[in-house]
């Protein structure tokens, strides 16, 4: 039935009552007490909402700092959970609730209370309906990891950018490496024609930062996956643990225009660190790439 005054038809079955009291659970991300409702509905009527919304799996009672309070749902999830049996609806919950970082079956276990065989034969049975998959984890390859089917696992359960299939890229790092050190070694040393060893003053500050060499990674197409400041960042601490390069000191953002979507700037937003290569790393680099420096 559509909503009187709006004239909105709310979704999934709900009424006019229940729609606003949703609506106004679902703006705020960190829920709401239960003492809180919208400002257009009388107590009574937000109570009963609030009931039914409960029953329909539409709404869930969190825990934030020892206070119990209210959170929506996301209403695809409810009408799923809705036609779910008691035991599959426990577990269904419990999962989507552990979002795109999943749930150990230890802790499924632990936190459901059902017999083996019935989590088991449960878990079974949404994953028959592809409601759940397991997945599985980086640093507990053991383990069985479970979340929704629709979702997508954290980097902290495929770890990120430096793993395929759950394997460490070796192949992947090792160039990423050699580019990145590459292009440092370009902005690290002045073109001087017959002096080989020329270096920059100490006031030189226009080393290279963590996000010019994740625009020159980008741009040159060296990696296919989409690589933050801070994955460089990673790749770059090798180096610097190698021997490589040098992180030199923070300099005052606003010198030059090195503006990013995805910024290296320190949390007050005005330092970035600088980077610059160590003339033996050079050469380490194979004649090709030695020769190419001068040509970038």
């Amino acid at each position: 039935m559509a909503d009187p005054k709006t004239g909105e038809v709310p979704p999934f079955g709900l009424s006019a009552n229940e729609w606003t009291f949703y609506q106004y659970v679902f703006s705020s991300a960190k829920g709401i007490k239960f003492t809180d409702r919208p400002e257009s509905m009388d107590i009574q009527d937000a109570y009963t909402a609030m009931n039914s919304l409960l029953k329909k799996n539409a709404l869930e009672i969190i825990n934030v700092d020892n206070e119990n309070m209210l959170k929506a749902i996301d209403l695809r999830d409810a009408e799923k959970a809705s036609k779910l049996n008691d035991d599959a609806r426990l577990v269904y919950n419990t999962i989507r609730a552990a979002g795109n970082n999943g749930i150990w079956t230890k802790d499924l276990k632990k936190t459901t209370n059902l017999h083996t065989i019935v989590l088991n034969r449960t878990l079974k049975q949404l994953e028959q309906k592809q409601e759940i998959k397991a997945v599985k984890h980086v640093k507990y390859p053991t383990r069985k990891i479970y979340m929704l089917f629709n979702l997508t696992p954290s980097s902290e359960v495929t770890g990120g950018a430096w793993y395929t299939d759950q394997e460490l890229d070796t192949e992947f790092i090792d160039s990423l490496k050699a580019a990145c050190l590459k292009y440092i070694a370009s902005r690290s040393f002045p073109r001087i024609e017959g002096i080989p060893d020329a270096v920059f003053g100490a006031d030189h500050e226009h080393y290279a930062t963590a996000s010019e060499v994740r625009r020159f990674i980008t741009e040159s197409r060296i990696s296919s996956i989409d690589l933050s400041v801070k994955d460089i960042e990673s790749i770059l601490d090798i180096l610097v643990y190698d021997g490589d390069i040098e992180k030199k000191l923070p300099f005052m953002a606003g010198m030059e225009d090195f503006s990013d979507e995805e910024d290296d700037a320190g949390q007050d937003g005005l330092a970035q660190w600088s980077y610059k290569a160590i003339r033996k790393a050079i050469s380490r680099l194979p004649t090709e790439a030695r020769m190419a420096l001068f040509l970038l």
